[in-house]
């Protein structure tokens, strides 16, 4: 069988979602649905007919075959699960919940599907269960996150931070070494001087000057 296309998956859904709640699934119901015209809906089920995802019936409606219905379902709870885990636990709002959903939903699946559907499981066990974790773990998601940034990326107001990664060519780290910047130092007073267009700073302890080049390979957190 030809592989599903995330647009055909769309219509899978949309179909199963028909089917599920009652109501018939014709050509209408589904341009409704999706809010496209009666033409391109008709020209995709033929092809879903001819992939035997569907059955499409002469006088209008539409049927899903057991494999559409399986792949209308399993699109609906991904769905439905990227929709909870983005507006109940990272607090998008609903809508934008439903929008990073339908551009993930296509690319979750086999194993990675599987581990994150029980880690929402889980999650949401624990939550019930009023486990301690779960609101340290909530409180966690609240705090300022700290990324690792190039010290070039450093404002003024950011004038310190540890070396986490050295990204230049071999010949620039053995420079870098020479003057004690390694990943774990602790780089302070960092500031650019514009007159002699480099980086100032202290590393161990003593006065480092780096041009813009070697400065940009440095990412600190």
């Amino acid at each position: 069988m030809t592989a599903v296309t995330p647009r055909l998956e769309d219509y899978l859904e949309a179909l199963f979602l028909l089917e599920t709640s009652g109501s018939r699934q014709t050509v209408t119901a589904l341009a409704e649905n999706l809010k496209l015209t009666k033409g391109t809906i008709a020209t995709v089920i033929k092809k879903m007919t001819e992939q035997e995802l569907v059955l499409h019936e002469s006088y209008g409606a539409i049927r899903l075959t057991p494999e559409g219905r399986r792949i209308g379902w399993e699109v609906y709870m991904k769905h439905e699960r990227l929709t909870s885990f983005f507006h109940d636990f990272l607090g998008q709002d609903s809508e934008r919940s439903e929008e990073i959903a339908c551009l993930i939903e296509h690319h979750l699946d086999g194993a990675a599907a599987n581990r994150f559907f029980n880690m929402i499981g889980f999650l949401r066990q624990a939550q019930s269960e009023k486990k301690e974790w779960t609101n340290e773990l909530f409180s966690s998601l609240e705090n300022a996150v700290r990324l690792p940034m190039p010290l070039t990326l450093m404002s003024v107001h950011q004038n310190k931070g540890r070396v986490c990664r050295l990204t230049g060519a071999a010949e620039t780290k053995h420079k870098l070494e020479q003057q004690k910047i390694v990943r774990g130092t602790v780089l302070e007073n960092i500031r650019y001087d514009c007159n002699s267009a480099s980086y100032v700073l202290k590393a161990d302890g003593k006065q480092v000057s780096l041009d813009f080049a070697t400065a940009a390979t440095i990412w600190l957190i």
